[in-house]
């Protein structure tokens, strides 16, 4: 039977496009015999599916209107009564930053489920029937949390049990007002419409494969009355009337599901999130004692006197759960559990290190930072944005490669930031984001994110698809040449590290002036690009970027170094600008004399005159101390996880100290170096000199 036939979206009548809320759509059937069925489904904003009330997945897949997903799912139905069901949420507009997540790309509502199940098709209307969820609401984030930055996750919710619909997507008769679904138009897919499209989603096959979900049981009841108690990792008891706050440890920061029932009970709880508790004077603290407060963003929960059941749409991030009770009558039969959810990369490579075992804790910490930013695809961090940038995505993709030996979020990542590439030629610096953004430099970390792929596993045709892209950005950059070498000022944020002293952390200190980083990077993208022209057949165009390579080099070397001081500048002119970033990276990307690299590098570490890398920068730091160091020499680079763990991180932050994020991926990084110190990786290139 065919799969699609003539697919629509559908969305209620009477719910305007971007109002806010959960739509609940069913399509019960009969199927007389044992059956099969195969059925695409996807929805805007986003989607849960179901199957006789058992989820089949969650989607769309994160990406933009040009690539927006659909999900596919075939299976066998047994004879008897069926329920295909969806909830789909719509966050508000995409604009709003306090309502909708930016990594979330949309048009407004929709429904699109196409396919068949035994004789029956599936598509929209048919005999599909939604209602409007009236119990369930996205929480503004200004409503959630009293934090001071602005959070591009997205919201959380509030339930009023008065007025859900339960079981709707199990049972015969669901109460509610339940209609025919309304037409929006015809779905396209991509590359097979042949006038204007009928509809704004130009559908294309995910990708990749869904999140999964294992327990994860709550290490601790840290205070809270004695009626509470663990039994196997789940909160279980019941709670008294009255206005108290039961405060919970996970033991880790994590990313995971909410599973929370009972019954009875009238008020409500306010259900809050954090990946660290606070002190009195507002301080981050790892270890009990401390509290949550309106620190963490949260659920709001209110009780009616009959039995409940609220499960998260989308994942909750923290080690610490606060459930804020005000009741004026008890709750019972209380079960609150948790699912961590990740994306299945594994199983993870193992390591070891018998003589240092602080080593394999930092190696399983940053494998649990990396599970923690990946869920449909990179994320800086969970917390706050889960946004996939170029900077971070280039580590974690490698990282990835070293723990999995797969490739599939780092081919993902990189298409998806191909597809953001703008006329001038840039990429933006994240994607998919709604907002756009510009960091120069990511542009080329894109490239030689993709030369990476190319070297861990020598995909040719991969290359192919994608170093069109590189020359772009390539020529974008050349463009922008000044006629004594350097490559000049490119729109955008000028970023590189979050270091203290720096404007936004850009080494051009808001001038707007030549940066040697950016320059160092540029020639290092064009050596790279090169290396992939040469493998891919293009031998005349490599030629010309190792010219480009070595007139820049050399720029660097005669306007950027200060022969007195022996220190790269990060600014030509700038005698008072320097920083380790540089220094490093001109040791990495070949500006120093070879046979000078290892004893410039040692000088470069003592000198305490060079502002500092945080751990974002330090994967480079880390990178030339293998290429030009002693294994002396990167084990005490590790120095600054091994302090992390002794303040109490679970998972390793954005930058050490106080900072806004507990969980950022670009500080997973040691696993990719020890890993490859162990020899555990496999390089299919034949010049793995470059990484």
């Amino acid at each position: 039977m065919e799969l699609c036939g003539t697919a629509y979206w559908a969305w209620h009548p009477g719910r305007k496009e971007h109002e806010a809320g959960y739509t609940l759509f069913r399509r019960a059937f009969v199927c007389a015999e044992k059956a099969s069925y195969h059925i695409i489904v996807s929805a805007d904003n986003r989607f849960n599916f179901y199957l006789d009330g058992r989820l089949l997945g969650r989607g769309p897949l994160r990406g933009d209107l040009d690539h927006y997903f659909y999900d596919e799912y075939a299976g066998e139905l047994a004879a008897g009564e069926h329920i295909f069901a969806a909830e789909v949420v719509v966050w508000s507009e995409a604009w709003r930053w306090s309502a909708a997540p930016w990594a979330e790309m949309h048009a407004g509502g929709g429904f699109m489920v196409a396919g068949y199940a035994g004789a029956e098709r599936m598509e929209l209307p048919g005999d599909w029937l939604v209602s409007v969820d009236p119990g369930r609401r996205p929480r503004l984030w200004k409503e959630a949390w009293k934090g001071a930055a602005r959070i591009p996750a997205p919201p959380m919710d509030e339930i009023d049990f008065a007025r859900c619909c339960a079981d709707w997507h199990l049972i015969p008769r669901p109460a509610g007002v339940w209609v025919k679904p309304a037409v929006l138009g015809k779905a396209e897919f991509r590359d097979t419409y042949q006038t204007d499209p009928d509809t704004p989603w130009n559908l294309v096959k995910r990708p990749l494969a869904q999140m999964e979900e294992t327990s994860s049981p709550l290490a601790a009841v840290l205070r809270g009355p004695g009626t509470l108690a663990l039994d196997n990792g789940r909160l279980t008891g019941s709670c008294p009337a009255g206005k108290y706050a039961v405060l919970l440890d996970t033991g880790r920061n994590q990313t995971f599901m909410v599973r929370f029932s009972g019954t009875g009970g009238r008020g409500s709880c306010r259900l809050a999130y954090s990946e660290t508790l606070f002190d009195e004077q507002g301080r981050k603290n790892h270890r009990y004692p401390g509290t949550l407060g309106e620190r963490g963003y949260a659920d709001l929960l209110h009780f009616a006197g009959n039995p409940w059941r609220y499960g998260s749409f989308w994942y909750r991030t923290g080690r610490f759960l606060e459930l804020e009770f005000d009741l004026t009558e008890p709750l019972t039969k209380i079960e609150l559990e948790l699912a961590f959810i990740t994306y299945p990369l594994g199983p993870f490579r193992e390591f070891r290190a018998p003589g240092d075992p602080v080593l394999e804790k930092i190696y399983k910490t940053a494998c649990h930072t990396l599970r923690c930013c990946i869920h449909e695809h990179f994320e800086d961090c969970p917390y706050y944005e889960q946004l996939q940038y170029a900077g971070d995505s280039r580590i974690e993709a490698l990282v990835s490669y070293a723990v999995s030996g797969k490739d599939d979020l780092g081919r993902h990542a990189l298409r998806c930031i191909a597809a953001s590439q703008f006329e001038s030629g840039l990429t933006q610096s994240r994607y998919p984001s709604v907002f756009k953004q510009v960091i120069p430099g990511y542009s080329l970390i894109w490239v030689l994110m993709l030369h990476d792929h190319y070297v861990c596993f020598g995909d040719k045709a991969f290359v192919r698809e994608l170093l069109p892209h590189g020359e772009i950005i390539l020529d974008t950059f050349e463009r922008a040449r000044l006629p004594e070498g350097l490559i000049g000022v490119l729109p955008g944020w000028h970023y590189t590290d979050w270091v203290p002293g720096w404007p936004s952390g850009c080494s051009d200190r808001g001038e707007n002036v030549p940066e040697t980083i950016l320059n160092l990077f540029y020639a290092e993208a064009c050596v790279r690009a090169a290396d992939l022209e040469t493998k891919t057949g293009n031998s005349a165009l490599a030629a010309e970027l190792r010219l480009r390579a070595e007139k820049t080099l050399d720029a660097v070397n005669v306007l950027c170094f200060d022969r007195g001081k022996r220190r790269y500048l990060d600014s030509p002119g700038h005698p008072e600008r320097l920083s380790l970033h540089a220094n490093t990276l001109a040791v990495l990307f070949g500006a120093v004399p070879e046979a000078e690299r290892g004893a410039f590098l040692r000088e470069i570490r003592k000198d305490d005159t060079l502002a500092p890398m945080t751990l974002y920068f330090s994967f480079y730091l880390l990178s030339a101390v293998m290429k030009y160091g002693t294994a002396a020499e990167l084990r005490a680079c590790y120095a600054p996880w091994e302090r992390m763990l002794e303040n109490g991180s679970t998972t390793f932050p954005e930058k050490p100290g106080p900072c806004r994020s507990e969980c950022h991926a670009w500080s997973c990084a040691p696993a990719w170096f020890l890993l490859r110190s162990a020899g555990k990786i496999k390089i299919t290139s034949h010049d793995p000199v470059y990484i």
